[in-house]
């Protein structure tokens, strides 16, 4: 009821639809936009896996994608994953190889511009495969780093 009071005639409140908040074209508009979105799992081409932990199914995109591209129109806009390293009590990593089968990919690669964990960041706009997979490297759990190099290197020797 507080807010309701708060908001009711407060010129400097707007609410509109999600059809135009969630908009790229409005989003587009907003100067410098940083989306800075959450995930269960990166891969290490820097897909987004923001939908499912393990065999169960949490939630949909949300807005995910909407505020991903909206930034990456927006001039001088950046998108940002956040994840800590690890799950499970540190017993798994969330940046992986890749992702297990028909788990989904909420955000496309080409569409993150950095990652971040409790490790620091790793900036993928315009790197190439291998240099993708390095910089996740280096922020994954200290743990996991030698295992993700391993995998890595099978595929991309």
């Amino acid at each position: 009821e507080k807010l309701y009071r708060f908001c009711h005639n407060n010129p400097f409140v707007e609410f509109h639809p999600v059809t135009y908040t969630h908009n790229i074209a409005t989003l587009s508009k907003i100067e410098n936009l940083i989306s800075i979105n959450s995930a269960f799992q990166v891969d290490l081409y820097g897909q987004v896996n923001a939908e499912m932990t393990g065999d169960y199914h949490i939630g949909g995109t949300g807005g995910q994608v909407d505020f991903i591209r909206g930034s990456k129109q927006s001039k001088g806009g950046k998108s940002i994953i956040c994840l800590s390293s690890t799950a499970q009590n540190g017993g798994i990593s969330r940046i992986v190889p890749s992702f297990d089968r028909y788990t989904p990919v909420t955000s496309l690669r080409a569409d993150i511009d950095g990652v971040v964990t409790e490790f620091g960041l790793a900036e993928l706009r315009g790197k190439s495969m291998r240099q993708r997979a390095q910089a996740l490297i280096e922020i994954a759990h200290p743990d996991f780093r030698q295992g993700l190099k391993d995998a890595f290197a099978k595929y991309w020797p």
